[in-house]
């Protein structure tokens, strides 16, 4: 627990340079917490690591925030007091919230049409289809949204690869990894990597700037039997750590959730990704190594997607249906239509 607030909230000068400027009452309040001991004479959980193992428990077997409450109960009861055992399901979030990396609800037309996000957050009616922004009159006195999505901000979960010593000093593998002659064992080996580096020499000067890769795809929660329902997960790959960190440290980047497939329409949901995407590209961001113990500015590229191909068509804007349904040939194939099987050949 000790590991885990150190790397969350690093206590350093107030100089960016010479170390992470944050918070200082976080830090301490977390760490009382990591060393505090849930109730008198408890020496296997603290009142943070108790509080971690509940929410994975509850994650782990989609425990009910009724059914969590309810836990949270039968343990201050059944506990010596004075204990340290929270309250509720929000006391808990409140706690584990402290170490950052936090989400973002944001609500979405329920056509697709747009986010509710930045210049548009005050707006009660989608601008371009007309559809209330909330389902009113849900007799509980307060208006939720008709559809919304959760977005995890990819900035400092970057930047906690290189809070943590775990990952830090690994983020320059693909720099100075060995290169297997005829083979090849990374991406950082393809001629595709070498000529990015050509061409963005300033970029590829600094080894610790970050290569990505994005995943995503579509899937009916509730099988293809049961009511239509679309949930897309983004997940984002590091490329700078070596293979066997590689996809253990991908993280989660936005849940997109619609009663109905977004198709053309995923680019809406992906506008707060993209926009951190073109800031980590353009400017880049002030970013701690507690490797090298020096500030340095972060930037980051997408160096590719992995999709199966209707997901691809989706992402890249590229129609995969008709004549030119393929990206690569383009115009220099020439489909025919099947009379009897009516599609395109």
């Amino acid at each position: 627990m000790d590991a885990i607030v150190n790397d969350a909230l690093r206590y350093g000068k107030s100089n960016v340079v010479d170390g992470p400027n944050v918070n200082p009452t976080s830090f301490y309040n977390l760490l009382q917490a990591a060393q505090q001991p849930l109730y008198e004479g408890c020496s296997k959980n603290s009142e943070l690591s108790a509080v971690m193992r509940l929410l994975s428990i509850k994650s782990e077997h989609n425990m009910s925030k009724r059914c969590f409450n309810g836990v949270l109960h039968l343990m201050q009861e059944t506990t010596p007091t004075p204990n340290h055992i929270p309250d509720n399901f929000n006391a808990v979030k409140k706690k584990v919230k402290e170490l950052g990396l936090d989400y973002k609800s944001i609500h979405c037309c329920r056509n697709g049409c747009l986010l509710y996000y930045k210049q548009d957050k005050h707006l009660k009616s989608c601008k371009f289809c007309g559809f209330d922004r909330f389902k009113w009159g849900n007799g509980r006195g307060k208006n939720s949204p008709a559809i919304k999505m959760h977005y995890m901000p990819l900035i400092p979960r970057l930047q906690r690869l290189y809070a943590s010593k775990t990952s830090a000093e690994h983020m320059v593998w693909h720099k100075y990894h060995v290169t297997q002659t005829g083979k090849l064992t990374y991406p950082s080996d393809v001629e595709a990597w070498r000529h990015f580096d050509r061409t963005f020499k300033l970029f590829a000067a600094e080894p610790r700037n970050v290569r990505l890769g994005l995943c995503a795809d579509g899937f009916n929660p509730y099988s293809n039997a049961a009511r239509s329902y679309s949930v897309w997960p983004i997940v984002i790959c590091v490329y700078n750590l070596p293979p066997h960190l590689c996809m253990t440290r991908r993280f989660l980047s936005s849940v997109i959730t619609q009663p109905n497939n977004s198709k053309n329409k995923i680019n809406v949901f992906l506008q707060p990704l993209i926009g951190e995407l073109k800031t980590l590209w353009n400017e880049g961001v002030d970013t701690y190594d507690i490797h090298a113990k020096q500030t340095f500015k972060m930037k980051a590229t997408l160096m590719g997607t992995v999709n199966d191909f209707p997901a691809y068509g989706m992402l890249s804007g590229w129609s995969k249906h008709g004549a030119l349904s393929c990206p690569v040939c383009q115009d220099q194939i020439r489909g025919s239509y099947l009379e009897h099987g009516c599609k395109m050949s």
